[in-house]
């Protein structure tokens, strides 16, 4: 959406038209949805421009309602984009059945090629939706940014690969960490059921101590 308003506005009027149609927003909520759309594409890539990529990125868990629940509906907020707000929260809740997503799964097996990492599958679903909603690659505009992308593949692969290997080792340290963090727990467990029973020992021999004491005073 942040690198193409042109694209991301074509696809908000489409979801207006379809939620006009079924009567679930009126006609002045799609136009004011419309109207606030823009400020918000603008706003967000001003001062937010980073925001999709860390939601898109592997370390991010945040769900998609709580991202755009961020943006949208927060109290400075919320009034401004109160009919784009609208149209979102409808959007999460609207059905959308599983056709799409069955639709998905035999193009995923076409482009699906040996040792193909998770990421690269994903990767190439999104260039492929992309170029299927423009209408084919003569459609697709080679952007300046696009081919500074490419030279720079390489280096964002190796650069990945460096971060893939710091959170490995990080991930096996956390790992490591928590075990030995266990193994002090039963042994700091271990300790105290043996104070306690050393304590109940030498209760119950005071106990007997006393009681024997007593004894022999009566008999005195």
């Amino acid at each position: 959406m942040l690198n193409n308003s042109n694209i991301g506005l074509t696809r908000f009027n489409i979801v207006l038209e379809v939620l006009h149609n079924a009567n679930q927003i009126t006609e002045t909520v799609a136009e004011r949805g419309t109207d606030q759309y823009v400020p918000f594409w603008s706003v967000v890539k001003e001062k937010n421009p980073n925001e999709f990529e860390i939601f898109l990125s592997d370390e991010c868990n945040l769900k998609l309602d709580n991202f755009y629940y961020g943006l949208l509906s927060k109290a400075k907020k919320k009034k401004k984009w109160k009919d784009l707000w609208q149209v979102v929260k409808l959007c999460f809740i609207f059905s959308h059945g599983n056709a799409s997503v069955e639709r998905g799964f035999s193009v995923n097996k076409t482009i699906l090629v040996e040792n193909l990492k998770e990421q690269s599958l994903i990767n190439q679903r999104r260039a492929y939706d992309g170029i299927k909603f423009l209408g084919g690659v003569e459609n697709v505009s080679i952007t300046k940014r696009m081919l500074l992308a490419a030279r720079g593949a390489r280096h964002l692969y190796r650069a990945d690969l460096v971060r893939k290997e710091f959170l490995d080792k990080k991930a096996s340290k956390t790992q490591e960490k928590k075990k030995i963090e266990n193994e002090l727990q039963q042994l700091y467990n271990q300790k105290k059921k043996i104070r306690l029973e050393k304590e109940k020992e030498e209760t119950e021999f005071e106990e007997k101590i006393q009681n024997l004491e007593e004894t022999r005073k009566s008999l005195l």
